[in-house]
């Protein structure tokens, strides 16, 4: 479990919306052919103060290495140990603050070779490639440490975050030309929100593990997306979805009597009941089809985090029931609500839930 690290605005907000008319698919592709389509590059993740020229970073429009049209190129020289660098994108005229999902595709143009060894880490395996959508317009910032960190949450280099997955790495996968540039073929799907300008951000790029210089090039890049509802999560599907993403193997018999042999969540209750992350009420039934309310969310979510110790904060909790005070507390401290959630107790929804989920795991 990574430790939690949030950026921006709070992440578990109860709000749903209305079931307004949904507005037909759009999209956008981008060949680069005639310029870099308005995509800006973001480096993170190294020591302010001039050392761009040491870190060598580069980004350029520049024709594509197997000389077939132009593209968009990236390198940078990782002493950090940590390196991040990729291109973000504006998507303008979308409905402030609605819910979209978002379907992206591209391609890398890589050079390293499978099973190569390097400092630190592989040249291929160990340079990670991510790719999200965000509410906020991505930008790097110098922290207290004078390191330039990005204001989203993409994760640290294995592992994704709420605002970028992990996709996959920069080793070739056809080893047929060693030392030559090969396409690789990316893509992935997620659910991001508008501004208040009716905008968000596509970013796309490399979490490095690998001390020294990595290069690639990216190429056809084309999205579509659709509005969505935003609609309350279940207590069980809330616990499905954590069971399948740490997939742990086995897990108890849930003691639950309204959880029977034939129920589809059987096991990831079981196994959320064994690891003490759900109680189920005070009658003894779980309630697996009843909509998930924000502080059972983040009582869930603390449980799993370890429930670290938490200090006073000040917070008005007067609304907060006893049994998610300490769980309201660490939320508050790490971004995932505001002081302004601690008096909503309505319902969750499956979109915030996630995006908190992979903040904290």
């Amino acid at each position: 479990m990574k430790r939690v690290k949030i950026a921006g605005a709070a992440l578990l907000t109860a709000a749903l919306l209305g079931n307004a008319a949904l507005a037909a698919e759009s999209g956008q592709t981008f060949d680069f052919e005639r310029d870099d389509g308005g995509f800006t590059p973001v480096f993170a993740d190294y020591p302010a103060g001039g050392m761009d020229d040491f870190y060598e970073l580069r980004h350029q429009w520049t024709q594509l290495p197997d000389k077939d049209g132009r593209g968009l190129f990236l390198s940078g020289s990782n002493h950090s140990d940590d390196l991040f660098m990729g291109y973000s994108k504006e998507i303008s005229g979308l409905t402030a603050g609605q819910l979209y999902e978002f379907h992206v595709t591209f391609r890398l143009a890589t050079n390293v070779d499978g099973g190569m060894i390097g400092v630190g880490g592989s040249p291929g395996s160990s340079v990670f490639v991510k790719g999200g959508v965000t509410a906020l317009r991505p930008h790097s910032g110098i922290d207290a440490h004078n390191q330039y960190r990005l204001n989203i949450d993409k994760g640290n280099q294995g592992t994704g975050g709420c605002d970028m997955l992990l996709l996959g790495n920069l080793e070739k996968e056809e080893f047929r030309r060693p030392g030559e540039y090969e396409w690789k073929s990316f893509e992935f799907t997620m659910q991001a929100k508008a501004d208040e300008t009716g905008c968000a951000y596509l970013i796309l790029g490399t979490d490095s593990g690998f001390e020294a210089v990595s290069s690639y090039y990216l190429d056809d890049i084309a999205l579509d997306w659709s509005e969505c509802r935003e609609t309350a999560i279940t207590r069980g599907a809330a616990v499905r979805m954590m069971y399948d993403t740490v997939q742990p193997g086995t897990s108890g018999e849930p003691s639950f009597p309204d959880i029977g042999a034939d129920s589809p969540d059987r096991g990831a209750i079981g196994w959320a009941q064994e690891s003490g992350l759900v109680n189920g009420y005070g009658t003894g039934r779980f309630g697996a089809e009843e909509a998930l309310t924000l502080p059972q969310a983040l009582a869930i979510l603390y449980r799993y985090a370890g429930s670290p110790a938490v200090g006073e904060n000040g917070a008005d909790q007067g609304r907060v029931p006893a049994w998610a005070k300490d769980a309201a507390a660490w939320a508050l401290q790490n971004g995932l609500i505001s002081e302004n959630d601690l008096t909503n107790d309505a319902s969750v929804s499956e979109y915030v839930f996630t995006r908190a989920w992979r903040a904290i795991n």
